[in-house]
């Protein structure tokens, strides 16, 4: 069974020499998990403000140490050099997104879970990347912390790409002059669009979390309502359904279940019909 390493073994590696350190460091060195220890030649002073924090923890001369072989895997490191020996700004480099991780470990006394960062590796690529960060503080002194760092840029552009498609999903279903609305299992309004807003709100009231047969009845009349509500609970084999009311220059509607789990359970659509000339 192969495990991640945890933290504590790099807590026992900062005070520990001999044997004990030589056996610790083989440990470390062998796990697949990037593994890093933070030193600062200067302790950072906690009790400063948070961002007299920050500047110090880029500019107190931080060194790496016990850094492991898979931290040079992650971050590309050159066969040839020692990851200890690197400046810790080559892949730390102070701005926005790395200010924001060191305040996140302020605030949470710098015992975090998958705090995001903005790295860069040696071949210049930026990437995006959690730690799991725990700390060494003497009397209000960061003396140094150390973590167990993943490369989380595949899932970030995954939801970045993901993100893109729901936008222009919704972009288009904003321009459409149809009515569609997202139901949950048992009826209840999840999402809907402008047209279906104008259609069936009545005085401004928010469609999302009404019943649909009150919110059509409401609109359409009690028998209307009562048609709906019929075929969302007739969905439960899955087959589309379709109907109308309000005579020929009504409406027709048609329903059918979601695409996939999650809280929209069916998708129903309400379109004006023309009236016969």
């Amino acid at each position: 069974m192969n495990e991640s390493l945890t933290l504590q073994p790099l807590c026992v590696l900062a005070t520990t020499t001999g044997t004990d350190l030589g056996v610790l460091a083989g440990i470390l060195d062998a796990s697949s998990d990037a593994c890093w220890c933070m030193e600062f030649t200067g302790p950072v002073d906690l009790t400063a403000p948070d961002h007299e924090v920050v500047r110090q923890v880029f500019l107190n001369d931080p060194r790496w140490r016990f850094c492991n072989a898979a931290m040079a895997r992650l971050y590309l490191l050159p066969p040839d050099r020692v990851f200890d020996d690197q400046p810790v700004s080559d892949i730390f480099p102070r701005n926005r997104q790395n200010e924001e991780f060191v305040l996140n470990l302020i605030s949470n006394g710098f015992e975090v879970d998958a705090a995001p960062a903005l790295d860069r590796r040696y071949d210049g690529v930026q990437i995006y990347v959690e730690n799991d960060v725990r700390a060494h503080i003497e009397d209000g002194r960061l003396i140094r912390m150390f973590g167990v760092v993943r490369d989380v840029g595949k899932h970030r552009h995954r939801e970045e790409a993901l993100k893109a498609e729901r936008d222009v999903a919704l972009a288009m279903l904003a321009a459409q002059p149809t009515a569609v609305l997202a139901l949950g299992a048992q009826g209840a309004i999840v999402a809907a669009n402008p047209a279906a807003v104008a259609m069936l709100a009545k005085g401004g009231a928010a469609l999302n979390g009404q019943q649909i047969g009150p919110a059509v009845a409401g609109a359409f009349g009690a028998e209307a309502g009562r048609s709906i509500e019929t075929a969302v609970r007739s969905l439960g084999a899955g087959l589309p359904q379709s109907g109308g009311f309000g005579g020929a220059d009504g409406h027709s509607w048609s329903l059918c279940a979601g695409a996939s789990a999650g809280p929209c359970v069916s998708v129903l659509v309400l379109t004006r019909e023309l009236a016969h000339v």
